[in-house]
């Protein structure tokens, strides 16, 4: 039922799913997240990030696009795509991702009580959910992705 809903209303322009991310030109991933550049190598560039902390990365090489899930220490890669726009089409604004990853019903929720995000911010939950936070809506501040992708790193014992 929730994804249908979703998707009645992203199709007639009653939610707003560009809200819960940022496209950025691309930037070097060594550079924006040296804590992570090591677990996926071939993933050079940085392309953006949900307000959420995902981090969209791709190598520049193959065009393989990934999502970093920095509070899982992993990503999923989403294949090949021939520019960052058939990317944002093909699986951001695909309804499960929204659901699932961008959640954007939840971004909403934060973003009333916080406001909205300035360039290079995201809406962080205190504590990180893998030291037990829950990611309720108070439990959210906001913060420099940078900052917050190098701390995460530290936790996970990934910089080195």
């Amino acid at each position: 039922m929730n994804k249908l809903l979703i998707s009645f209303l992203c199709t007639f322009g009653l939610l707003s799913v560009a809200h819960a991310y940022e496209l950025i030109e691309p930037v070097a991933t060594e550079d924006n997240m040296p804590c992570w550049s090591n677990s996926f190598p071939e993933y050079t560039e940085i392309i953006g990030y949900s307000s959420l902390g995902h981090v969209f990365m791709r190598s520049a090489e193959q065009s393989d696009y990934v999502v970093l899930h920095p509070f899982n220490a992993a990503a999923k890669s989403y294949g090949v795509f021939a520019s960052v726009k058939a990317f944002e089409e093909k699986i951001l604004r695909e309804e499960s991702f929204e659901l699932f990853v961008l959640r954007s019903d939840h971004v909403n929720e934060v973003a009333e009580k916080l406001g909205p995000l300035q360039k290079e911010e995201v809406y962080i939950p205190t504590p990180y959910p893998f030291l037990g936070g829950d990611e309720a809506v108070d439990s959210y501040s906001k913060g420099n992705i940078w900052i917050m992708l190098d701390i995460v790193g530290q936790f996970h014992d990934v910089c080195t």
